[in-house]
């Protein structure tokens, strides 16, 4: 739906304005969308992964307000580059490793075959090379797949 990580931060940011605009940050001060002027499918995403934020709390079936710390808390983990960019980016990452490792597996195998036929110290020096770059392209990806990933909790109390 969003082109990027800045895309959606913009979106939610004009959205946390018009609650703020219309005075809807208290369970006593909540608003319809319609009231607020949010499109229909604010409270089809409330559903889906903006309810999971917990930055609008819905209270009465269908009237929401905002909770502003939670929003504080939700900015401070974007400044800190925790969240759904870290996430994207490690992602990213290991689709990067599988790929190298894939094609470094494909050249030693061709540069063995092809050692067979042709027995040369340079392509097994090479063969040598690129297995050691394999090794290490797996130690990373053992690394990044073990590493904990952060994932934003919502705090209740």
């Amino acid at each position: 739906m969003f082109n990027n990580r800045k895309e959606m931060q913009r979106r939610l940011l004009e959205v946390v304005e018009k609650f703020r605009q219309n005075g809807a940050t208290t369970p006593e001060k909540t608003l319809t969308p319609q009231e607020l002027g949010l499109p229909p499918r604010f409270e089809q995403a409330m559903h889906r992964h903006l309810g999971s934020l917990g930055i609008f709390v819905e209270v009465n079936g269908g009237k929401y307000y905002l909770v502003e710390e939670r929003f504080r808390q939700l900015q401070e983990q974007w400044r800190a580059g925790d969240g759904a960019g870290e996430a994207g980016n490690s992602r990213r990452t290991m689709a990067t490793l599988r790929i190298a490792r894939l094609a470094t597996t494909l050249l030693v195998v061709v540069l063995v075959l092809a050692n067979i036929f042709i027995q040369n110290w340079t392509i097994r020096l090479i063969s040598a090379g690129l297995i050691v770059v394999w090794l290490m392209l797996f130690v990373a990806f053992i690394y990044y797949s073990r590493k904990p990933r952060q994932h934003f909790r919502i705090q209740t109390h």
